[in-house]
């Protein structure tokens, strides 16, 4: 039987949600370990879905500050509108009263209009089995990274050693999976989508990456799949900052999902979180 990958609990409240931050959720090296931040934008949006007893179309976060381990972040979903079809909401979670994300959404589902898909998976990524695992971030403190299955095709699409020379293209491609039985869900897809920094590691060819400031999931449809194509794009840094898009795609071709994200450009010679 499927577990959730996150443990987000209801409440009394309706409106109330908790996540218990555990090293299960973190991320981080020796001494400075934090939540990851898809982790908040996933459990919003499961919030969000409770609350409304809706499907997510579209929640984005703002990252306002880290939580740690031994905190218990608390998440309000605020119903901005609850139409027939489409509910907005707003969500903040806080831990102790400090606000930690902020994450707005909308959610609903419409029936009997046409669908179709435009945007493809590389029609040249070898299947999960034919690629090797990678590790993208170094030696952690923490065990989000270990409850990931993480697959690149060596030679190509960001898979190549970080000695400092820049991508050609910007573009970083794996598969991804949880090693628990837990579903392909929205929340997993935001999770997942919180990886755009680390292809800002592979466009630069450095450890590292950057701090992510905001998460964008948009989701099409999510069908059955034991694994994810994860295809990230960096469009440009400049000024600190980095930005970059990515499209999730089913085994089968099908793409369930897209994000955005801008993050502080960081690399592992410079302070991991630092001053913004």
């Amino acid at each position: 039987m499927c577990r959730p990958f996150l443990n987000v609990e209801d409440t009394p409240d309706a409106a109330l949600f908790r996540l218990a931050i555990t090293d299960q959720v973190c991320v981080g090296p020796p001494g400075n370990v934090f939540m990851f931040g898809g982790v908040g934008l996933a459990a919003a949006t499961i919030a969000a879905e409770r609350a409304t007893g809706r499907n997510v179309v579209w929640s984005s976060a703002q990252f306002i500050s880290y939580a740690r381990v031994g905190d218990t972040l608390d998440f309000v979903v605020d119903v901005l509108s609850g139409g027939r079809n489409i509910s907005q909401v707003r969500v903040v979670a806080s831990s102790g009263g400090k606000p930690i994300l902020a994450v707005n959404a909308a959610l609903g589902d419409r029936d009997n209009l046409p669908s179709g898909q435009w945007v493809k998976p590389p029609p040249d990524m070898p299947p999960p089995g034919e690629c090797s695992p990678q590790p993208l971030w170094p030696v952690q403190d923490a065990a989000l990274m270990s409850r990931l299955d993480v697959r690149m095709a060596q030679g190509r699409y960001g898979a190549g050693p970080r000695n400092g020379t820049p991508s050609d293209d910007g573009r970083m491609v794996l598969w991804m999976r949880p090693k628990e039985e837990a579903p392909i869900d929205a929340s997993m897809l935001a999770l997942f989508a919180d990886f755009v920094p680390s292809g800002l590691a592979a466009a630069f060819g450095r450890r590292g990456g950057g701090n992510s400031l905001d998460n964008t999931l948009r989701v099409a449809r999510i069908v059955p799949t034991q694994w994810v194509l994860c295809d990230v794009r960096i469009s440009a840094a400049a000024r600190g900052f980095g930005h970059g898009a990515i499209h999730m795609f089913a085994e089968d071709g099908t793409m369930m999902a897209s994000g955005s994200q801008s993050a502080i450009l960081r690399f592992m010679d410079e302070d991991s979180l630092g001053s913004s």
